[in-house]
């Protein structure tokens, strides 16, 4: 893995990210929430909690990219030690989920940003209730105006 040689200023915004295999997907921020519904049967192949968890992060990414952040390294909390650690490794066993760092790591190379993985137990995970569809706790929904990757639009519909 490659280092920037430039100081880039750390920042914990308290960002998480998790999935529910039997939900969705989404990512937590400021108790504010994006989230995504599966529309399609997924359990296939490569598909598995790790690809979701991998999409998870991919369009958190997307949406710091969004608002503008760059030269940044951001702290995101998961509760996947697998994605933490494929992430980390810049690949995985799972094509699925190389496929998602691959395509973080060509969005975030033009912004000079990192995305620094940190652990946090599934009912610390500001994001479970989301993923799980259970948004009335937040005080809002976070905009999202990325379009959703080809590959991914096939899978998810945007929880209002």
């Amino acid at each position: 893995m490659t280092h920037s040689l430039f100081l880039r200023q750390h920042l914990d915004l308290n960002i998480h990210v998790d999935a529910s295999s039997f939900f969705g997907l989404g990512f937590a921020f400021e108790n504010s929430y994006a989230g995504w519904h599966l529309i399609n049967i997924w359990v296939a192949g490569r598909h598995n909690i790790g690809w979701m968890e991998s999409m998870a992060l991919e369009l958190e990414i997307y949406w710091l990219i969004q608002r503008g952040f760059h030269n940044v390294d951001i702290t995101v909390h998961s509760d996947n030690t697998g994605v933490i650690a494929a992430f980390s490794n810049g690949k995985s066993c799972n094509t699925a989920q190389s496929d998602c760092i691959c395509c973080t790591t060509s969005a975030i190379i033009p912004t000079c940003l990192a995305i620094s993985l940190m652990y946090v137990s599934s009912c610390e995970n500001l994001a479970d209730p989301d993923s799980c569809g259970h948004t009335d706790n937040y005080d809002a929904h976070l905009i999202c105006t990325f379009l959703l990757p080809n590959p991914l639009s096939l899978w998810l519909s945007t929880l209002s």
